[in-house]
């Protein structure tokens, strides 16, 4: 398997390189400029191994392609002591690579928000033109404390928490802790946005992109167009 398995690696390696088409005619398509090509070719040992390797390159892109749609891109995040192994990315960490990432628009939906650097970072992103909405749950307050601690001269978000509602069930509250960028860049977390919830407790989350993000927007939008949420920004 170690010669397939160079192959996959090898097709992974050249999938972002730009100047590689391996569809093209071999002596235009960049493979024979490509170092690693040309030792896996080497290992073949076939009369016509850059051929046959192109072939299984082919074939391997075809698959990536077919399977695309139908694999979830998903990444695990978490807030653990400094000590812990582990591969997870630290939650504070990945929430600040979304944000400074975003391009339009950043809601984030936290049943607490009191790190103050994270309100700061939203305001940068505000203040670059980037449409920031935060979702509170009215029985903490959180709302109008954002709001307070929001750097004035700075594009205010728009900020919303849970309305009250007769059908409601009794104590319920918007206990969501999720950052979304972009409808297509979902972080859903156990971790508050807290000082403690990015730094000091044990946290889990799931980061995911793509069509799970998308449905996550029609979710906010749903819960404001049928007055599920209340805008507080005023």
């Amino acid at each position: 398997m170690g010669l397939a398995r160079d192959l996959v690696e090898l097709e992974a390696r050249i999938r972002e390189r730009a100047d590689v088409d391996l569809f093209a005619p071999i002596d235009r398509g960049g493979l024979l400029a490509t170092p690693e090509c040309a030792a896996v070719a080497a290992r073949m040992r076939s009369t016509d191994s850059l051929a046959a390797m192109r072939l299984c390159l082919q074939a391997l892109r075809i698959q990536h392609e077919e399977l695309r749609p139908k694999l979830l891109d998903a990444e695990l995040v978490a807030t653990l002591p400094p000590e812990t192994p582990g591969i997870a990315r630290p939650t504070e960490r990945v929430v600040r690579e979304m944000i400074e990432r975003a391009v339009t628009e950043i809601i984030l939906l936290g049943y607490e928000l009191t790190d103050r650097d994270l309100v700061h970072l939203l305001a940068a992103s505000a203040a670059r033109g980037i449409n920031v909405i935060m979702i509170c749950d009215r029985g903490r307050g959180t709302a109008a404390r954002v709001l307070d601690a929001w750097p004035s001269g700075t594009r205010p978000p728009r900020v919303f928490h849970d309305r009250e509602r007769q059908d409601g069930v009794p104590y319920a509250s918007m206990h969501a802790k999720c950052l979304l960028v972009d409808s297509n860049d979902l972080l859903v977390t156990s971790a508050n946005f807290t000082f403690h919830g990015l730094h000091g407790n044990i946290e889990i989350g799931i980061r995911l992109s793509g069509a799970p993000a998308a449905e996550a927007r029609k979710i906010f939008s749903h819960l404001v167009e049928s007055r599920i949420l209340e805008d507080v920004s005023c």
